[in-house]
């Protein structure tokens, strides 16, 4: 168990680190597409001031009438390589910053040019967001000289002509955190899945590790009650055998049938005891064949219940409400033995004396005692093979947790179910719900 310790907690260990590293992988990812997504909010900004140059231009009377087209002669400088030719980086980018060098050249020199319109730029600068796939509910350019109220949870993006230069003015946009989210979205969904499933996992073999555990500690439970269980017996037979041997009087008819007697006593309980134990066995269970027959309760209840007034070692007093002539169908060897192992549970885990109620009508059985009670984290296990509560000093009384998985498998087989309900201290309730259909 130990090793399983350390090995369950290095296992959990790398999944968490292995959490951790997902996390700021994630991180960083959504970094690097926030950058990508500024970028191209920039790139909408230069389209948009090149456009409303354009427009402006267009409506200029230094152009004439011809607004269907605008000639341009771009001018790119390239870099010198180590190989003695040129290379060309971010063509695309210096090509944008030529026209805008351009553009607002030529609106320099045009006196006769209108004015920057800065409802045509915030309305192309949109349109060229839109274009791009992105969808702020805010957006808008202003001269980077002022600055806008409201400016709350919004994204900026300063537009210069050409690097090194001063910024012209500025673009304000709603933060953009559902875009990039969404382009990270199969990533999340994948992570958190494989998050839940390693989780689902971790759970699913703790929980089974703590039922093999509870079921070891019940099989040494087990174990233990049965060894005590058979000494009893076998050491009263063998002192009976050994009297015989050592002082055998072939004369004393009287003594030696008195051993005998003795020792097939003991045989036959532990005949029966190992009978009781085969019988548990799940497969004896699936090809018992039941012997279906009308059954009267009350006389049933009341031979059982007055054999444990006679042989308990402590006063039992059990009431017995059931109507006369009620019967059920049922099995009556078995059903007794349901009944008797409820009464037995009930006097041995109870005080100096028990009272047990017995009670019955045409759809239920119920039998309810005034003992030591059952805890209620122990409720949902007491029906489980081998099981027993530990409760102190109760915890040595005979038994091997067998008596309340009979009472379990035999009401299934005959179509019932049983529940319980107990307070400690106070007592327990076992009751038997009939299937409809086995009412007479």
């Amino acid at each position: 168990m130990q090793r399983f310790r350390i090995i369950t907690t290095i296992c959990l260990t790398s999944i968490l680190l292995m959490v951790a590293g997902n996390v700021w992988y994630l991180y960083g990812l959504y970094d690097t597409i926030k950058i990508q997504t500024v970028r191209t909010v920039s790139e909408c900004v230069r389209r948009a001031d090149i456009l409303e140059i354009i427009t402006r231009i267009n409506s200029s009377s230094s152009f004439g009438n011809d607004d269907s087209f605008i000639k341009l002669t771009l001018i790119v400088q390239g870099e010198k390589t180590p190989d003695g030719g040129y290379d060309y980086p971010n063509i695309l980018e210096r090509l944008g910053q030529t026209m805008s060098g351009y553009f607002h050249l030529i609106e320099k020199s045009d006196t006769l040019m209108a004015g920057r319109n800065y409802a045509i730029v915030d309305s192309i600068f949109r349109k060229e967001l839109n274009n791009a796939g992105l969808y702020p509910s805010e957006a808008m350019i202003c001269p980077s000289s002022e600055k806008p109220d409201n400016l709350k949870n919004m994204w900026s993006v300063d537009f210069s002509i050409s690097e090194g230069q001063p910024p012209v003015y500025t673009a304000y946009f709603s933060a953009l955190n559902g875009h990039i989210l969404s382009q990270m979205s199969g990533i999340i969904a994948t992570s958190a899945g494989m998050l839940a499933l390693t989780g689902f996992l971790i759970w699913y073999l703790l929980h089974s590790v703590g039922k093999l555990r509870t079921i070891e500690q019940m099989k040494d439970d087990f174990t233990h009650n049965m060894t005590h269980e058979l000494k009893t017996p076998v050491a009263v037979a063998y002192s009976a055998a050994d009297s015989m041997l050592r002082y055998y009087d072939q004369s004393d008819e009287v003594r030696n049938r008195k051993f005998l007697k003795i020792i097939m006593q003991r045989l036959s309980f532990l005949s029966g005891m190992i009978e009781n134990i085969l019988s548990m066995s799940m497969e004896r269970f699936k090809t018992m064949k039941l012997n279906i027959e009308a059954v009267e309760l009350r006389p049933l209840v009341t031979e059982i219940a007055g054999m444990y007034e006679l042989k308990a070692d402590k006063p039992v007093t059990i009431m017995i409400d059931i109507p006369e002539g009620l019967s059920i169908m049922a099995d009556s060897l078995h059903l007794g033995n349901v009944i008797s192992n409820l009464i037995d549970n009930a006097v041995k885990y109870s005080g100096d004396s028990v009272t047990v109620a017995i009670a019955a009508d045409s759809g239920t059985i119920s039998v309810t005692d005034d003992g030591i009670g059952i805890a209620k984290e122990n409720l949902p296990y007491i029906f489980d093979k081998f099981y027993r509560v530990a409760s102190g000093d109760r915890y040595e009384t005979g038994g091997y947790g067998l008596g309340l998985f009979y009472v379990r498998q035999i009401t299934e087989l005959l179509g019932w179910s049983v529940d319980v309900s107990s307070r400690p201290g106070k007592g327990t309730v076992f009751t038997i719900k009939l299937r409809k259909d086995e009412k007479r």
